[in-house]
């Protein structure tokens, strides 16, 4: 058996799981992007208003976790596939805490990059998959944290590799098609455009981060919780 962490190993699994269940997780997630667009729409641009997009932004990542999570255990446990309905039951739970451990997350970043950019790459390493601990362990948030700098030690570059390739990755496809339609449709077209074109980019990276929670977790890892 394979010990290392094989980032081509976490790219395929990701893209092999969105080929299998693109006709469940394109509907859900261009439904939620389109919610989140239109819920930044409403609040407009004030410092209060762009609190709660950001809040809200967080909480429509810890469920699209949530979703992806479903997928991948399905693959992972041979589990014949979840139904829509049933991968949206599953998001329920975790989500509260989920939420939470992402806006803690999304401030120690802030807080760490205002400082150096160094820590900030360190603790969007160590934090890589604190967002699929808490869907699939469901520990608390703080421990969440340690528990995501657990699975990751030892595999640090790798890790800051996987996820500064799906930047670049994400970044090389829509930053092309939304600078293209940005001037030639208006901002409603616009805001369509981009939910549409995010319903297949976010799965994908949501997909990457879950596959390599797993991957970390299959390297052996003990559980903080046990």
């Amino acid at each position: 058996m394979d010990r290392g962490l094989s980032v081509g190993g976490v790219f395929g699994t990701a893209f092999s799981a969105f080929r299998d269940r693109a006709k469940v997780l394109v509907p859900i997630f261009l439904v939620s992007n389109l919610l989140f667009s239109a819920i930044t729409a409403l609040l407009g641009q004030a410092f209060v208003a762009v609190i709660v997009v950001n809040i809200a932004s967080t909480a429509f990542i810890a469920f699209h976790t949530a979703v992806v999570m479903a997928v991948l255990r399905d693959r992972r446990e041979d589990r014949p596939a979840s139904s829509a309905g049933e991968i949206l039951a599953g998001t329920l739970p975790p989500l509260p805490v989920a939420t939470l451990a992402g806006v803690l997350a999304t401030l120690g970043l802030i807080g760490a990059a205002l400082l150096l950019i160094v820590p900030a790459l360190y603790l969007l390493t160590m934090w890589a998959v604190v967002l699929p601990v808490v869907v699939v362990e469901r520990p608390g948030v703080f421990d969440a944290f340690g528990r995501s700098r657990q699975l990751v030690r030892g595999n640090g570059w790798k890790v800051f590799g996987i996820i500064l390739l799906l930047g670049l990755i994400l970044v090389g496809i829509s930053f092309p098609l939304v600078v293209l339609v940005g001037h030639q449709m208006g901002e409603l077209a616009r805001r369509l455009t981009g939910a549409l074109i995010s319903s297949f980019t976010t799965p994908f990276a949501a997909l990457v981060v879950g596959a390599l929670y797993y991957r970390l977790l299959d390297l052996g890892r003990p559980s903080v919780l046990e």
